[in-house]
């Protein structure tokens, strides 16, 4: 049987001579250096996107009044209900009127009696019966109970809420017939003569870079095909006890879009005080990822090797990711090619991406 010899014997001299050849024509020479490992590169650079302060937040009116009545009361009358348009001087709500007025009388009784008291007294002080303290005292009383007349006369005055301005009623607290403490809220009203605002909560280091009149661009889901200016009107100087975010107003400019209070919109804030911290390179370059922390290959630009290098991240934007740490303006790291490379080899940058 000597054929599968022969036919093993060729087959072996065929292969040492294809593999002769394959490596005289594509194996480097023996000791001569690696050749370098062709990448495309991207560039960390600021981006706009970073220095946008993101947030949500709720439409109201820029003015409300919280009404209510100075003194305490049965509720006989309310005239309006939530969503009502009023007009200025509209009466909105009254107090029992019998209780008011016997408040006013009781007291104006009391204001009368001192007066008669201190005639009595000033005629005995003059003859000698009565001693300047017990002339003074009764001077003091009639002040006091003057006081307490008037007083009652003014809440008697304020035992009807009248509208103070056009707008609208947000909410009504109580219902007619209630029983209610003097300054307990009876309702809220918008005043529809002045814009409206997007209030919204910011994280303190967000809140510290932020200043009145910043711009914002402020969107709805309500109204998608719009996006509408804002500037920041007011920033709060105290933290939530609830939430810790500093509440922040933006002033929605005028518009004929038909904006209503409770409406939730997005507002972007384009901040006076940049962080200066942040950069963004392309998403692409990283190589290894674990909640904000990552592995990229930057390009050292005068040997041309790589360097394997933890970075954190921040958040993503389309195809860019912040970086906090790691990687500053300028660097050069490798978008394309990264899952071949060792630490330290040298790499061909073909295409430069610059962000």
């Amino acid at each position: 049987m000597p054929y599968p010899v022969v036919f093993s014997s060729l087959a072996a001299v065929a292969l040492s001579l294809g593999l002769s050849a394959c490596g005289s024509s594509n194996a480097a020479p023996e000791g001569a250096p690696k050749r370098p490992t062709p990448v495309r590169v991207g560039t960390a650079a600021p981006a706009e996107f970073l220095s946008q302060i993101r947030t949500v937040g709720r439409v109201e009116p820029d003015r409300t009044y919280v009404l209510a009545f100075k003194t305490a009361g049965v509720v006989s009358t309310l005239n309006v209900q939530e969503g009502d348009t009023v007009r200025k001087g509209q009466v909105l709500a009254e107090l029992d009127p019998r209780d008011v007025n016997a408040q006013l009388r009781q007291a104006q009784e009391a204001a009368a009696k001192a007066d008669r008291e201190l005639v009595r007294i000033r005629q005995l002080h003059a003859k000698g019966f009565a001693s300047a303290a017990e002339l003074q005292d009764a001077q003091a009383q009639v002040k006091s109970t003057q006081a307490a007349a008037q007083a009652a006369r003014s809440d008697s005055a304020y035992a009807t809420i009248v509208a103070p301005s056009d707008g609208i009623v947000l909410r009504r607290s109580v219902e007619a017939n209630s029983v209610v403490p003097a300054g307990a809220p009876i309702m809220t009203l918008s005043d529809m003569s002045e814009s409206f605002v997007l209030s919204a909560g910011l994280a303190d280091r967000d809140a510290l870079r932020v200043a009145l009149g910043d711009t914002a661009a402020v969107t709805f889901d309500a109204f998608p095909d719009q996006v509408f200016a804002a500037a920041v009107s007011e920033i709060g100087a105290d933290a939530d006890e609830r939430t810790g975010t500093f509440q922040v107003k933006l002033r929605i400019a005028e518009t004929t879009a038909p904006l209503k209070s409770g409406l939730v919109g997005r507002a972007s804030i384009t901040p006076s005080v940049t962080s200066g911290v942040d950069v963004a390179i392309p998403v692409d370059a990283i190589l290894e990822g674990h909640g904000n922390q990552a592995i990229v290959f930057l390009v050292d630009p005068v040997t041309g090797a790589v360097q394997r290098t933890r970075i954190s991240t921040g958040r993503l934007s389309g195809d860019l990711v912040a970086v906090t740490s790691g990687v500053k303006a300028g660097d050069q790291v490798v978008v394309d090619g990264a899952g071949y490379l060792a630490d330290g080899e040298k790499v061909l940058v073909s295409t430069a991406i610059v962000e």
